[in-house]
Parts: C-alpha cells; structure tokens; sequence
C-alpha cells in the first residue's frame, strides 16, 4: 500500500500570493496604480494623452502670462505718456492766456520742449525682452497651445507726430486741438493693449481649468487606491503566513508517519 503526504499549499498559489504581495507593495510605495504598461494597457494610453495636454496647457499657460506681463509694460508706457500730455495740455492752456509776456511764454515752451524729449524717451525704451513695444507696428504672437492670438503693438512715434505733437508750439491757437488728437490716440492704444490682456487671462482661467480637469481625470486613472492597496497587501501578506503555517504542520505531520512508518 502507497501512502501519499501532499502539501497544502501548492507552488502555484505560493507564487501568486508572492506576485499580489509585490505588486500591491509597488503601488503603495509608488502611489501609483500604474507601475508599467501591463499594468494597464488601456489606462496607460489615455494617461499619455492626458499627460501630454497637462504640459501643453502648462507651457501655453507660461505663454500667456507674458503676453500678459508684455501688455502690462505696454500700458505703463502709455500711462506715463498721456501723463506727460496732460500736463502740455495744461501748459498750453497757461500759454494761451493773454496775461502772459513772451518771456514766459518761452519758459513755459523749455518745459513742454522737455516733457515732449521725455515722451520720446519713454517711447523708445518701452520694450519687453527687447521687443520694442511702443515705436513699431507689429504682431507679436502669443501661443496658447494649439491656439494662438497676436497683440499689436503701434509706432506712437509716428502716429503722435502725425498729431503735430513734436513740432508743438505751446502758445499757438491750434497746439489744444492737437493735445486732444494726441489723447485720444493713446487712449485707443492703451485700449486696444487692455483688450488683449483680458482675451489673454481668459485663455490664461480657461488653460488653468483644462489642466486641474486632465490632472484630476489622470489621478483617477493612474493614482493608487490606498486603502484598497493596503488592504489587498494585508491579505496577501496574512494568506502567506496561513499557507507557510500550514505547510511547516504539513511537513511536520508528514515527519511524524513516516517516523511510525519507520518503527
């Protein structure tokens, strides 16, 4: 008669319980559900595409803040320039005021003439990583992503000394007329770099949106359940502790027979 001894826990289901034990460790240590592509090989993929519009709406989100930024230097220019034609306009009206005597009337010219050199100064030294932004017309293109807007940028130089505004003479009947022509240029050209600015921080909100949107729908995807992974990991650790448990009072019980067996 052949006597059969088998052990309760077969290489088999010891081998499984070793792979659950490492891969739940792998995700707990690594927070991540997706350890490698067999992992999942369908949420890898849209992880991929997810990770590939996260960093583009990053970079496209860097982009419009200095689209932003640029607009913003911009209009400081400008402000300082209407300022400066502000105060000619108050000038020019002292000057036109029958009061006066052509000596001061020079004196109030000596101040316009400097206010007037300042305007071109600031024309000229308003730039953003070099780019001129108030002495020439041009598009400078933001890109924000598969999209793209351009803010335009003007040459108040010539546009203003079309007004008649760096030939003025402080007391002539026609230096308010060309003031006010030379306001309302500025106004249209802080405008228009305001308008930009707000189209770009709404892409700016609209990127920023579409990035949480795609990081949270990633994390749904790729991210470790804890609690889950901890609890299969317990399992799988307790599992192979009743198997080795078992198998030692296998073995045991098998020494025993066959010691008798042996008698």
């Amino acid at each position: 008669m052949e006597l059969q001894l088998n052990s309760l826990a077969t290489p088999t289901s010891s081998l499984a319980g070793n792979s659950r034990i490492a891969e739940s460790g792998q995700q707990i240590a690594s927070g991540q559900r997706i350890n490698q592509a067999s992992d999942d090989p369908a949420g890898i993929q849209v992880s991929i595409g997810l990770t590939r519009e996260i960093n583009e709406n990053a970079v496209g989100l860097r982009n419009v803040m200095d689209g932003s930024s640029l607009s913003q230097v911009a209009q400081g220019g400008i402000s300082q320039i209407t300022d400066s034609v502000q105060q000619l306009r108050e000038l020019s009206l002292q000057a036109n005021n029958g009061t006066l005597n052509d000596s001061d009337r020079q004196s109030l010219q000596k101040q316009a003439d400097a206010l007037l050199a300042g305007i071109k100064d600031t024309i000229g030294q308003t730039s953003f990583n070099g780019r001129a932004l108030l002495s020439e017309e041009s598009d400078i293109n933001i890109q924000t992503g598969d999209s793209s807007t351009a803010i335009n940028t003007p040459d108040l130089h010539s546009a203003l000394g079309d007004q008649g505004l760096f030939s003025l003479e402080i007391g002539s009947a026609g230096a308010i007329d060309s003031l006010d022509g030379a306001l309302s240029l500025l106004n249209d050209s802080a405008g228009s770099f305001a308008a930009s600015q707000r189209q770009l921080d709404s892409m700016g909100r609209s990127l920023t949106d579409s990035s949480i949107s795609n990081a949270e729908s990633r994390s749904r995807i790729t991210d470790t359940d804890m609690a889950q992974a901890t609890s299969e990991y317990t399992q799988a650790l307790v599992q192979r502790e009743v198997e080795i448990t078992l198998q030692a009072q296998a073995n045991a019980s098998r020494g025993d027979v066959l010691a008798l067996l042996g008698q």
